[in-house]
């Protein structure tokens, strides 16, 4: 299985902050990716833009990350906003627990 791969793209511009993730956004790496995305949204004063559509797996710390992220965006001012297709497994756990109403979608 493959770990957590992050891309960041548009940092300190004017344009959204663009990040793709691939790989499995679970336990220990999800902890590591909430902590880092959540400093960069409290650094920066941009929307961010989350490509989950490469996720090969999430689970509740996953979810947890996602929406602590959210939080920390609207407390900013901004928006978290993420981009998935259907046929991918994170959108389909985020679908199953209700967080699909909780969430910015846009189709990747």
């Amino acid at each position: 299985m493959k770990n957590l791969q992050v891309q960041f793209q548009n940092v300190y511009t004017d344009k959204p902050l663009s990040i793709k993730l691939d790989g499995r956004l679970t336990s220990l790496s999800a902890m590591d990716f909430k902590r880092d995305l959540v400093n960069l949204i409290e650094e920066i004063n941009q929307d961010c833009h989350l490509d989950i559509s490469s996720l090969s797996q999430m689970d509740a710390t996953g979810v947890n990350a996602l929406a602590v992220a959210h939080k920390t965006a609207e407390r900013k001012g901004t928006k978290l906003v993420l981009l998935s297709n259907e046929e991918n497994p994170a959108s389909e756990f985020l679908h199953l627990t209700k967080f699909t109403n909780y969430f910015n979608f846009q189709r990747a």
